[in-house]
């Protein structure tokens, strides 16, 4: 597809813009130095977990005998408000980051906010009831479609859906800083091209969240891959509520993450298999992404190379 003039100017445009912001993180992380934990995994590669991706989730069955037999001797990372926890691949990749929002009021406001939300609608897909967690999707994607649309939950929450994803703007943007200053690549790419109207992110550099709060096991989730998510992107998980216990496990990495209210991680999701440890008390979580289907919509609207991978069927 050729670009017109306009639309070209608008990138370029766009592409300055955002290559100035992620300068700006840079600087702004040079000013307050860190030290954090940092690992190194050298028994997993970011491109070896692209090429077993499966874009069915095959969950808990679709894991490796010998990592499921290993669960129980995962390595655990402890809670560290005073740093953060950094975990790099083989070839030096990231593969997870672990920070904390410095501002309490911020997680405080996300949890009431969750709160004032309407109860979600149920959708079934041809007659049955996909779940009895009461998950909101908010936010923008291009399921099944040419174009980007909004998404049906938010439509049905109209003004208080909204109102929510306003209220918590300066936390999608916390959670935004740690994206460019961690992966500014994809980070740039999440911005770079424009959605049609009324479309657009909501989320500071992600399309939508989701939130998870309350259901038949709230407090619980089990191994899962989101398979719909951008396979070169990351998605970032921020928690809240009153809870102990919870802590992410990550089953390729084969490790385990405690998490408290507050925390949040920058984590590419399609390709790695995670739930949760049970949680004590009532724990809400909401996760910021841009799905796959958008890049789909930027390859036919903009030509955008599609770089993804698929497992290949045996011979």
């Amino acid at each position: 597809m050729t670009r017109s003039v306009k639309k070209r100017k608008q990138i370029e445009r766009r592409k300055r813009q955002l290559n100035a912001r992620i300068k700006s993180i840079a600087q702004l992380a040079a000013k307050h130095p860190t030290d954090p934990e940092v690992v190194h995994l050298p028994h997993v590669s970011l491109g070896d977990l692209r090429r077993r991706f499966h874009p069915h989730n095959t969950g808990w069955k679709g894991l490796h005998p010998v990592l499921r037999r290993r669960l129980p001797k995962f390595k655990r990372y402890p809670l560290d408000s005073s740093r953060p926890l950094e975990v790099y691949r083989s070839d030096g990749g990231l593969l997870l980051v672990r920070d904390r929002i410095k501002d309490p009021e911020l997680i405080k406001g996300l949890a009431e906010s969750v709160q004032g939300l309407p109860p979600p609608k149920h959708y079934k897909f041809k007659g049955i009831k996909r779940s009895d967690y009461k998950t909101v999707h908010l936010g923008t994607w291009a399921a099944y479609a040419k174009e980007c649309m909004i998404t049906r939950e938010l439509k049905d929450a109209g003004d208080k859906g909204m109102e929510f994803l306003e209220h918590n703007g300066p936390l999608w943007r916390e959670m935004s800083r740690l994206f460019g200053q961690y992966t500014p690549g994809p980070f740039k790419q999440f911005q770079l091209y424009p959605l049609n109207q009324p479309c657009r992110r909501f989320c500071g550099a992600w399309c939508a969240c989701v939130v998870n709060n309350g259901g038949n096991n709230p407090n619980q989730t089990y191994a899962h891959r989101d398979v719909k998510e951008a396979q070169y992107g990351y998605s970032c998980i921020v928690s809240c509520g009153d809870f102990n216990g919870g802590a992410l496990i990550l089953y390729e990495l084969q490790m385990i993450v405690e998490m408290a209210p507050g925390d949040i991680v920058l984590i590419p999701d399609s390709i790695i298999t995670h739930s949760n440890e049970i949680a004590q008390g009532n724990r809400i979580s909401v996760v910021t992404f841009t799905q796959e289907n958008v890049y789909d919509y930027w390859h036919r609207k903009y030509n955008l190379t599609l770089r993804r991978q698929f497992r290949r069927p045996r011979a």
